[in-house]
């Protein structure tokens, strides 16, 4: 069967030709479409979410490390706060290097 009578049948959607643009026609794109508006509360929602998960991951550090000093193990940790046994080996992990006991900076690293 030739080609012609093959694509008769189709979406016209489906057609290559559908998404051409003519000559002289400006290509649209996804930045067109972007309004300041749009980059200014992008990037507040994402400082957001990161301040929070930072906040959070400091509050966890903070957690085991009390409990490291008190004796307990990173599985008696993991079943105490439910948090998983290998986050809770990360924030070990990070935190050997600071003796300042910087939380926010172990979990600066636990992040990254």
């Amino acid at each position: 069967m030739s080609e012609e009578k093959k694509n008769q049948g189709e979406d016209w959607e489906m057609s290559e030709e559908y998404y051409k643009s003519g000559e002289g026609e400006k290509e649209l794109s996804l930045e067109d479409f972007i309004t300041e508006e749009d980059l200014q509360t992008d990037g507040m929602k994402l400082q957001s979410n990161h301040d929070e998960l930072l906040k959070k991951t400091a509050e966890d550090v903070h957690r085991v490390m009390e409990l490291t000093l008190q004796g307990n193990n990173i599985e008696k940790i993991s079943e105490m706060t439910g948090l998983d046994s290998q986050y809770v080996y990360n924030i070990l992990v990070c935190a050997q290097g600071f003796r300042e006991d910087d939380e926010i900076a172990v979990a600066h690293l636990v992040l990254g």
